[in-house]
């Protein structure tokens, strides 16, 4: 990688950290007093603590750096019971279950292919034959986990058959919330292991989840108004995401980069 792209990378990652710092720092000083009780008013104070370690990992990621995996651990476990709280159980199951052990399985893996403190990761991309199983998976994954979530969720006293199919507009908003929500957990089970396997198209995967997690949130924003509760926990989130998919448009750029044959030739193998 060029100086200059160094450099470039460098001033990208630390004014997307300080702008996502200022804005969480705002948004909690603005929602604090109205959060609710005391719980909610920590609860609002741990989870902006853990977006700025989920950011921190992020732009870690991005960079190619195994440090990524520490701040992750932080950052999974508090989200993970946010959402168990707002009735998002696709993320938390995700994040809880598979995410938090995933940190571990990254941090051996980048290890192994010579991640340090001070040197990216030697990223590698998949085979043609592996890009066709992982549509495959997604496509199949996408379907189970609308089911299964469907299955889960009991809101409004609808069955299961109205939340899988029902045309209802009163459970329009929670079938919608359903569908992002399966769409995320699927995109960050496969994202999350290409991650923790360091190949490239992890970042396609991200890009879909910071899109739809943007969608879900401000869905459950909107949901929690409509019932007169705060929805200060998910303009965090709304804004959470919304900064990583700039970081995530940036780390397949670099990923790009890493990946290619003469950074990774000896790496053709899904």
């Amino acid at each position: 990688m060029a100086y200059d792209d160094k450099k470039f990378n460098r001033i990208f990652s630390v004014t997307l950290m300080l702008l996502m710092a200022a804005v969480i720092i705002f948004i909690t000083a603005r929602n604090y007093g109205t959060a609710g009780d005391l719980k909610d008013r920590l609860l609002l104070l741990a989870a902006a603590g853990a977006s700025l370690c989920g950011v921190a990992s992020t732009i870690l990621s991005a960079n190619a750096r195994i440090a990524n995996f520490f701040f992750g651990i932080i950052n999974v476990l508090v989200y993970g019971t946010v959402c168990v709280l707002k009735s998002n159980y696709g993320s938390a199951a995700i994040n809880l279950l598979y995410f938090l052990p995933m940190q571990f399985v990254g941090l051996a893996a980048w290890r192994r292919r010579g991640g340090t403190s001070k040197e990216q990761v030697h990223a590698r991309r998949l085979s043609k034959k592996g890009r066709m199983l992982f549509s495959g998976l997604f496509l199949a994954g996408l379907i189970v986990a609308y089911v299964i979530l469907c299955a889960v969720h009991t809101e409004n006293g609808a069955t299961f058959a109205e939340r899988l199919v029902s045309s209802d507009g009163g459970l329009k908003t929670l079938r919608w919330i359903i569908l992002v929500d399966a769409l995320a957990t699927v995109c960050n089970i496969i994202g999350q292991y290409l991650l923790s396997t360091a190949y490239m198209e992890q970042w396609f995967f991200w890009i879909v989840v910071n899109i739809s997690s943007v969608i879900m949130w401000s869905l459950t924003a909107s949901r929690d108004v409509a019932a007169g509760q705060s929805a200060s926990l998910a303009s965090i989130y709304i804004v959470k995401y919304a900064f990583y998919l700039v970081n995530a448009l940036n780390g397949l750029r670099i990923w790009l980069n890493l990946s290619k044959p003469k950074f990774a030739a000896t790496d053709s193998q899904q």
